[in-house]
């Protein structure tokens, strides 16, 4: 996430240096460029990319310090599409053609992020989950992921049968893949890292009474895994 901040502020100051970069403004006319306040757009890209930037760091740091990293992979790619759809729109008073640079390629540029950035979404959605546990903490990365301190680990169990979903809160469900704030029957609103379609589960339920399933397309990895929550638990 830092990465495309700091990419999107950087673009910033290149669009700046180099008008040319600015789609839709290198494949114009010299007469077309003529009515184009070209400094003021260059100057408008600029603050508006390094804002956007700027946001994305803010936000990201916000999202981790009240425990909502897993929102993060809705917020950045929101907060991007928004504020380009932004920038799209505010552009046109820079451009003075009676056919609009935004209302042309801009539109089209627009058009291939937003499909970029859909595509992107459900391809990282299937990448499986990476954990990490030791003493003190337990976390699972990617999309939908998630960290829990061991001491808020009530308890550990594997789980045969597969879980049945009766709806879909706020999450991922492509196939067998299951990820996000599900409504699983007997748990209710479960947070579900599931990557096949068969057993065993691993269910965790923290002190707070939240249900936690997961699985990985190994079997192995998901007794390995409960087998190392349970080992970590008995030592506290």
């Amino acid at each position: 996430m830092i990465i495309t901040a700091l990419t999107l502020i950087a673009l910033g100051f290149l669009v700046k240096v180099f008008p040319n970069l600015i789609a839709g403004y290198n494949t114009m006319s010299q007469r077309q460029k003529e009515n184009v306040d070209i400094e003021g757009l260059s100057t408008f890209m600029r603050n508006a990319l390094v804002l956007l930037g700027v946001v994305v760091i803010v936000g990201h740091y916000v999202l981790k310090w009240l425990a909502l990293a897993s929102a993060l992979s809705y917020f950045v790619p929101g907060i991007i599409l928004i504020g380009i759809a932004l920038m799209v729109w505010k552009a046109r008073k820079f451009d003075h053609n009676k056919e609009k640079l935004v209302d042309t390629r801009f539109k089209t540029v627009f058009t291939v992020i937003v499909v970029v950035f859909a595509c992107g979404s459900l391809v990282y959605g299937m990448i499986p989950s990476k954990y990490e546990l030791n003493n003190k903490r337990l976390k699972f990365s990617g999309a939908y992921g998630f960290e829990l301190k061991t001491e808020e680990i009530e308890s550990v169990a594997l789980l045969v049968e597969a879980p049945i979903i009766k709806a879909r809160t706020n999450g991922l469900g492509i196939g067998q893949v299951k990820k996000g704030f599900f409504n699983v029957d007997g748990f209710g609103k479960t947070r579900l890292l599931i990557h096949a379609g068969r057993g065993p589960y691993l269910k965790i339920t923290t002190i707070d009474k939240e249900t936690i399933i997961i699985n990985f397309k190994e079997k192995e990895k998901t007794t390995h895994i409960y087998h190392a929550v349970k080992s970590v638990r008995e030592m506290d």
